[in-house]
């Protein structure tokens, strides 16, 4: 029964993993819809010889949004409950075996949670 433990940690990685990469495909569409605003407003004032109005970025914003807040909290639920059944002992044994499923559960919902505004 040891094993079912290690290979749940290893789907557990592996799900982190994948999230990870969903951060880093979501922050590289953001810094490319960036580039097109710029270069949208690169072109609109050479048609009107002006100058180039610059970017009104503010810093503090993050780069992402929310689709949906209950997804969040499903997700997040998920994934404190499958880790509450890793560290305790309370739980039958099926559970303690099977703790990667709602962990692994709650990281890929909650990789649905994030989208990239468009402004």
């Amino acid at each position: 029964m040891d094993i079912f433990k290690d290979t749940g940690m290893i789907i557990v990685v592996v799900a982190l993993f994948i999230f990870y990469l969903r951060m880093m495909q979501l922050r590289g569409k953001k810094k490319k819809l960036e580039r097109q605003a710029a270069l949208a407003r690169m072109k609109e004032s050479n048609k009107k010889k002006g100058l180039v109005t610059p970017a009104t970025k503010n810093r503090n914003t993050p780069p992402f949004a929310i689709t949906s807040w209950l997804l969040v909290v499903i997700a997040v639920a998920l994934m404190l409950f499958g880790v509450t059944i890793r560290s305790t002992i309370d739980f039958s044994p099926l559970l303690e075996t099977y703790w990667w499923i709602p962990t692994t559960a709650g990281i890929l919902a909650f990789i649905f949670c994030f989208k990239v505004d468009a402004k």
